[in-house]
């Protein structure tokens, strides 16, 4: 059956927000927004029946007025850049600063703020693919960018999405989606429970801002440590100065590669295990310490497949910069398994 797109609601000025539902008979289904390319809902079966795997709002009023990026595409250049500014062959660039005096997401809109259109729906409604035109200038970016996103669902239990771009003049292009998960199918309950291991031997540590030092700091010994499954908390519990900076984690792993996931998340509570794997450089995770009403503290954890933070001034990182003439292409997967509950959970 085609996925067709319906009326999600209306945004503030009036302008409709539309709705396509991606599902596999009996098993995953995902709904994906025209405005900001949002994810505002990803079901899977698990042991104790359907579980909303993701934090979502019910309509456009709440997605305007969050200030966590629920569910967004994130681009033209996720994360931080310092200082909001920095130079591509030998010209310098101001873009706009929407977190001090640094640009987080793109600025003050980015791309998860702005109406996509819908580009192509397939007949087995199980992939859709969204398109938008960034204008030269547009947050202070140089170059018009055509970037496309793909979702797919891929089988009974697995989704994916695919990130593509062109530019017409060299430009900043690092695209992911921010989504917070929460395995427990309850947003109110923290989800510092869940089980979490990522494919890591180092992590980018942040200045006060949040914005990369430029080192790799390798996981050993640290909080950061999660090359082998460990409930967060646990690993919170273990005092460092990076998590007390962030409050936290609001850091990015620089992921190994290679064979096997590049993260897996597990609530004790379902049973409910997420796998994600990426060609992604790195993993930023962020572990809801701030998130606000009317999901709990900590209610989600943020897993944002992308280039490492402020890559456009650390020449060790890798490179950001898309020409003209050459294809932005990054995909990440999300495989679900229904487990058995823990027991006392």
């Amino acid at each position: 059956m085609s996925a067709r797109p319906s009326l999600f609601g209306r945004l503030a000025d009036g302008a409709p927000v539309q709705a396509v539902r991606l599902a596999w008979p009996g098993g995953l289904a995902v709904q994906v927004l025209d405005y900001g390319a949002i994810v505002q809902s990803l079901t899977v079966p698990a042991a104790g029946g359907r579980v909303e795997a993701l934090l979502g709002f019910p309509d456009p009023a709440a997605y305007e007025a969050d200030r966590f990026y629920q569910g967004q595409a994130i681009g033209r250049c996720a994360n931080r850049i310092g200082g909001a500014a920095f130079s591509i062959d030998g010209r310098d660039y101001r873009v706009t600063a929407n977190e001090g005096r640094n640009c987080l997401h793109g600025g003050r809109l980015g791309f998860g703020r702005r109406t996509w259109r819908f580009e192509a729906l397939a007949d087995d409604g199980r992939s859709a693919t969204l398109a938008y035109r960034s204008p030269d200038g547009e947050e202070g970016f140089p170059g018009e960018v055509e970037a496309r996103v793909r979702f797919a669902v891929d089988g009974p239990d697995s989704f994916s999405i695919l990130w593509e771009a062109e530019a017409d003049r060299p430009t900043p292009v690092s695209m992911t989606h921010h989504l917070y998960f929460n395995l427990s199918g309850d947003p109110r309950r923290s989800a510092l429970d869940h089980q979490m291991r990522i494919a890591a031997e180092a992590v980018t540590p942040v200045r006060p801002d949040l914005v990369p030092t430029g080192e790799l700091m390798p996981v050993a010994g640290t909080p950061f440590d999660l090359r082998r499954p460990r409930p967060l908390r646990e690993a919170l519990a273990q005092a460092h100065p990076q998590t007390e900076l962030a409050g936290g984690f609001d850091h990015n792993w620089a992921l190994s590669g290679g064979a096997g996931p590049a993260a897996i998340l597990r609530s004790p509570r379902t049973g409910l295990e997420l796998a994600i794997d990426t060609d992604q450089p790195g993993l930023q995770m962020f572990s809801g310490q701030t998130l606000e009403a009317p999901f709990a503290r900590h209610g989600g954890i943020a897993l944002e497949p992308q280039a490492f933070p402020d890559a456009l001034h650390h020449r060790n990182f890798p490179g950001v910069v898309l020409r003209p003439g050459s294809l932005y292409r990054r995909w990440a997967s999300y495989r679900f398994a229904a487990g058995d509950p823990d027991e006392g959970r």
